[in-house]
């Protein structure tokens, strides 16, 4: 392939691109789409971390249903490797052991060796916020027809414009929709045909070994601290279902978010002290989706706590800030069974809501949310939601569970 306006492109952009750039012609320029492989199997990209996998895994199904008389095998992280190990429908699982957006360059080639020891006759790239590492590799492989999603987040709009020629079709996002699922669903009508329904996620889970009694779950961490809804008003749930219920608590989290945990313990009610079981560093993520999947409903942050919940048909709550209000949550679901049990999705809607995550909308908006979030405090929308707000969607699940 030429590198049609690589002389031309902003020098900024190249300066700071310039390693991924360098990467992805080494591949890109030796493309030549004349060739053709004699492969019918199909390689599917999702390289992206638990929750977003677990958001994507009844689009997976679609997918693996569509081409069911081929081969089919996915590029995941290695830390969401088993979202798809548990959706069990690949027939091959090869992973990428670093984040995308912290490209480890040794690593990368020796993935990319994997890869161009196979042949295949369809690529699918439906992320739509994706980062280079994903061009890159969709570059390097042989294969007869690439088929992605229009790129939009992550990577800038001078690397979309350039990398998007590999790709033999590219399926437009839908511009009045702000889902993810409204993307996904998008992709697999392009790959599938248009009489496709999106379908809630869905995982399988086995019998967990960590909790005798019927229980509930706290996920109160996450990826960013920011968005961690205070310890205390966890407690006060803790204490509210445990006198209501005598269900059992079990807390979720890394070993680095144990700390969470231990305030969650400081300020429960003493009557509720030997209802809790703090698993916190303990767990795998395999061991997170069965504990999840067997217990009666979980109450989180925005993390892939809720996601999973979701895909074992688990009732949730979900705390939600507003940065990327109603792209992940609340759900959007084209098809929905009698049976499923969506997230439920406690917020407190501001009018700096919607700022993206992105520093310099919320300094306009909020400068004061801004300093929060400098100083590693949490966003003013997640101080918002009151505990009360989130004792009342979780009265409404234990009262369909008859409790």
């Amino acid at each position: 392939m030429d590198k049609v306006g690589f002389s031309t492109l902003n020098i900024d952009f190249f300066n700071s691109y310039k390693s991924q750039i360098e990467v992805f012609w080494k591949y890109a320029e030796k493309l030549d789409k004349n060739v053709k492989y004699n492969s019918t199997d199909v390689i599917l990209f999702r390289l992206d971390l638990i929750g977003d996998c677990t958001m994507f895994t009844s689009a997976a199904k679609a997918l693996r249903e569509f081409y069911k008389d081929r081969k089919m095998t996915v590029v995941c992280l290695n830390i969401s490797k088993p979202i798809f190990e548990h959706l069990n429908c690949f027939d091959e699982i090869i992973t990428v052991d670093f984040r995308p957006h912290l490209i480890d360059y040794e690593k990368l080639e020796n993935v990319i060796k994997i890869l161009q020891t196979k042949e295949f006759d369809i690529l699918l790239q439906p992320q739509l916020s994706r980062y280079p590492l994903a061009d890159i590799l969709a570059a390097s492989i042989k294969c007869n027809k690439r088929i992605a999603i229009e790129g939009r987040g992550n990577s800038p709009i001078e690397w979309i414009k350039m990398v998007e020629p590999i790709y033999d079709a590219v399926i437009p996002y839908p511009r009045d929709k702000s889902s993810e699922f409204d993307f996904y669903a998008a992709f697999v009508r392009g790959v599938v045909g248009s009489d496709f329904r999106l379908t809630k996620p869905v995982l399988n889970f086995n019998k967990q070994n960590f909790v005798n009694d019927d229980y509930f779950v706290l996920f109160p961490a996450g990826s960013i601290k920011q968005k961690f809804w205070p310890p205390e008003r966890f407690a006060k749930v803790a204490d509210y279902v445990c006198k209501k219920t005598n269900l059992k608590c079990v807390i979720l989290g890394t070993d680095s978010e144990k700390w969470v945990s231990e305030l969650i313990f400081m300020n429960v009610h003493s009557t509720t002290e030997p209802y809790i079981i703090d698993l916190c560093g303990k767990t795998s993520i395999n061991d997170v989706i069965d504990i999840i999947g067997n217990s009666k409903f979980i109450v989180t942050n925005d993390t892939s706590g809720v996601h999973i919940a979701c895909a074992t048909n688990v009732p949730s709550v979900g705390i939600v800030g507003g940065w990327h209000f109603d792209r992940f949550l609340p759900y959007h679901i084209e098809k929905i069974a009698p049976t499923d049990k969506l997230p439920l999705v406690a917020h407190t809607k501001m009018d700096c809501y919607f700022c993206d995550w992105y520093w310099p909308t919320v300094e306009k908006r909020n400068p004061k949310c801004l300093e929060n979030l400098k100083n590693e405090d949490l966003s003013i929308c997640i101080q918002k939601i009151r505990t009360e707000q989130v004792i009342e969607l979780v009265d409404k699940i234990l009262s369909e569970a008859g409790y």
